[in-house]
């Protein structure tokens, strides 16, 4: 086993662990609340979260079958996403849990990678690069870039939902 790959795996165990402790008794209506139309709830941010661990859930395994892949990016499509699946009209104690348990998984799946395989790459197109950038059109992204990728976009996201608490209270 890696290095690497049991800190980052011990990295999303430990932000999702501290972050679902620390927000897991949220009032429905706070995590329901909308600052304004262009806007995410905090159940969207989570809802978010989930589109992105099963996205990248099948980026770290398909990437341990083959050396290369193309399959579907999500970037520049992240406001259908959060539309279509109404995140806002579920229980936020039940998309917390998922988000949490689903990270569990990552971790565990990103713990038993094979290291051989973290130059195996997904190769990006069109619209699947988000900001929308023609000139990454084609660039492929080896699966240890994923890992460290999804790590800061999960922090990112946490950032962004603790702002949205703050500006609600």
């Amino acid at each position: 086993m890696s290095q690497y790959l049991k800190d980052k795996s011990s990295e999303i165990i430990s932000i999702t662990n501290n972050f679902y402790n620390k927000y897991k008794n949220l009032d429905e209506k706070i995590t329901s609340g909308r600052l304004g139309a262009a806007t995410w709830t905090l159940k969207e941010i989570i809802g978010h979260l989930i589109d992105s661990a099963t996205n990248n859930h099948q980026r770290f395994v398909r990437l341990q079958i083959a050396d290369n892949l193309e399959f579907p990016g999500y970037g520049s499509d992240n406001l259908k996403w959060v539309a279509i699946q109404k995140c806002n009209e579920m229980n936020f104690s039940d998309l917390f849990l998922l988000w949490r348990q689903y990270n569990i998984l990552l971790s565990h799946i990103v713990k038993n990678i094979d290291p051989g395989k973290l130059e195996n790459c997904w190769i990006r197109r069109g619209e699947q690069v988000a900001p929308i950038d023609p000139e990454r059109d084609g660039e492929k992204v080896p699966l240890e870039d994923l890992i460290t990728g999804y790590i800061k976009h999960i922090q990112n996201h946490l950032n962004q939902f603790e702002e949205t608490l703050a500006r609600i209270k």
